[in-house]
């Protein structure tokens, strides 16, 4: 039986450069966050399925990789993380000092039909705070994604925003919830939103159903923010709702503070349930796709039968930020990277040349060594050219005899 070479459909292979460029992107997230005071927690990949559906609803099932187990129990491969951390902190961390900074890098499966960006198995990095009862706490998030794409050099990157409270209080005035809220976001989510206000309208919110539609229409509105009030001002007990609209702008105002390109886009929904307030998601422009995304969720920990919890979190795809890189034009940069061709196959001589090499690497210098006397030069200079390695070093006798591996 001859068995495809071809990976499931949805499922993609990485090989150099592609797969140094994903190390490299999650590693210097791991480096920026972890100046930030962030720990590291790490999550199984496979988890009860109940732990999604309690937050989503059973529809979920149709975007995940379900099955039982051996012993008949139903479980997921995980469609993101976040949920898993809330797991583990009820679990392991309730006890401890708030706000708590959590930080992972890890894969995750999503059974969505493949497209430029969306993959089945991709790779998200992301934080949380956990105990985050201020609005510092989202800005912090984009301070920390800010300085990670400053050190990969992602220049073009700007962050849409909203608060998704005025939409989810225009749903509870409605008396929609549960799986009809699910679908009403992410009808929003999907640029859909006709439907979402039908979806008001039927259950004889007319008002909240033009508030949703007046939102969808800003047009070409500079003032975003008096915008949204003017859509909302004229709705019965719209206090509230303008409540959430000054929250949305001392958070743009406490963002661009620190020099964040932030645009407020009033019909903006994030098509999952459990956020509670300030959204955003990171669009580089000409790119089809956001990159990153998140926002507070406030009490999912209640969900689970835990305690209220204010929080806060986003999640970045390593492998989408690697593509927002290269359209504009940039690779990775590997360091310098070095190949020494030793021509003399002598132990005393090999010694003295692996202490040259030792220092290299110590110097964070990549060095691939190779003892080869009777191989063509040739070989080796195709070789480095192959792999853009940057420099060759030759040894021979001549220069053993010189004494060029003792300097």
């Amino acid at each position: 039986m001859q068995i495809s070479y071809e990976p499931l459909r949805g499922f993609k292979d990485y090989v150099p450069p592609e797969s140094d460029t994903l190390s490299w992107i999650a590693k210097t997230f791991e480096d920026v966050v972890r100046r930030f005071g962030y720990r590291e927690v790490r999550t199984p990949t496979v988890e009860s399925f109940q732990l999604f559906a309690l937050k989503s609803g059973e529809e979920i099932r149709e975007s995940m990789f379900v099955f039982k187990d051996k012993a008949g129990r139903e479980v997921a491969l995980r469609p993101e993380i976040t949920p898993s951390v809330v797991r583990v902190y009820l679990k392991e961390m309730r006890h401890w000092p708030k706000p708590i900074r959590l930080y992972y890098v890890g894969n995750v499966f999503r059974y969505d039909e493949p497209q430029f960006g969306r993959f089945r198995e991709f790779t998200q990095a992301g934080v949380e705070i956990l105990g985050a009862d201020g609005l510092h706490y989202d800005v912090e998030l984009i301070e920390i994604l800010e300085d990670f794409y400053d050190s990969i050099d992602l220049k073009k990157r700007m962050y849409k925003v909203n608060n998704i409270a005025v939409f989810k209080e225009l749903a509870k005035r409605a008396g929609v919830e549960g799986s009809e809220l699910d679908r009403f976001l992410r009808y929003l989510d999907k640029g859909m939103h006709d439907k979402a206000a039908e979806l008001l309208a039927v259950r004889g919110a007319v008002e909240e159903a033009r508030a949703v539609e007046a939102l969808a229409s800003m047009g070409g509105n500079t003032d975003r923010i008096e915008f949204m009030r003017r859509a909302l001002s004229g709705l019965g007990n719209a206090e509230s709702l303008l409540r959430h609209v000054d929250t949305l702008e001392k958070y743009v105002e406490m963002v661009r503070s620190i020099g964040a390109n932030v645009v407020v886009e009033p019909a903006f929904a994030r098509g999952i349930a459990y956020y509670t307030s300030i959204i955003f998601e990171v669009v580089v422009p000409g790119f089809p796709i956001s990159i990153a995304g998140g926002g507070r969720y406030d009490d999912l920990t209640c969900v689970y039968g835990g305690e209220s919890l204010s929080t806060t979190g986003f999640a970045a795809g390593i492998e989408r930020t690697m593509l927002a890189l290269a359209s504009e034009g940039k690779t990775r940069h590997v360091g310098v990277q070095v190949l020494l061709v030793l021509l003399v196959d002598d132990p005393s001589v090999y010694a003295r040349v692996y202490e040259t090499v030792k220092m290299l690497r110590t110097s964070n210098i990549s060095v691939q060594y190779e003892v080869q006397p009777s191989t063509r030069l040739g070989r080796w200079l195709e070789y480095a050219s192959k792999y853009s390695i940057d420099y060759v070093i030759i040894v021979g006798r001549k220069e053993l005899e010189k004494r060029c591996c003792d300097c």
